[in-house]
């Protein structure tokens, strides 16, 4: 067993797990609900660049998994979460769809770890379940200061 934390969100989202992966491996959609700095193509080995603040940080994230309507996969090579994976898994619901994601590799549960923890929790639940449901999210620099 790994001495590492992983966050944890658990979403039901009225949406179908086709339009949720659009959402979670598209460049239009990751725009709508995380931020609309991102450069992204959903091919497997391929080097989403997401950017906050001024343009000049953000994580860069490799694509490892891509299954249509069931998962998303990212490793982080460069950024604040380097070397951490993050992974979406969708399945359907009976209001639509559940998304599970995971944000493993945190060493310790400090208060990064915490920052993060919380602005997850507001990306997935509040801002992309408003773009899949009400057609706008709230992405960066919309996001709450936490």
């Amino acid at each position: 067993m790994s001495n590492t934390h992983a966050i944890k969100h658990r979403i039901e989202i009225e949406a179908s797990p086709e339009q949720l992966y659009a959402a979670i491996s598209q460049q239009q959609g990751l725009a709508a609900w995380w931020t609309p700095m991102v450069e992204a193509e959903p091919e497997l080995g391929s080097v989403a660049r997401f950017r906050f603040g001024d343009g000049k940080h953000g994580p860069d994230m490799r694509i490892d998994t891509l299954e249509p309507g069931a998962a998303v996969g990212w490793h982080c090579v460069d950024g604040p979460w380097k070397g951490m994976d993050m992974r979406f898994e969708i399945a359907a619901h009976e209001r639509g769809s559940v998304l599970r994601f995971t944000h493993d590799g945190w060493p310790e549960a400090d208060d990064f770890y915490m920052h993060c923890n919380a602005k997850w929790g507001f990306f997935l639940a509040v801002s992309l379940k408003g773009y899949l449901e009400c057609g706008e999210g709230a992405p960066h620099p919309r996001d709450p200061s936490i």
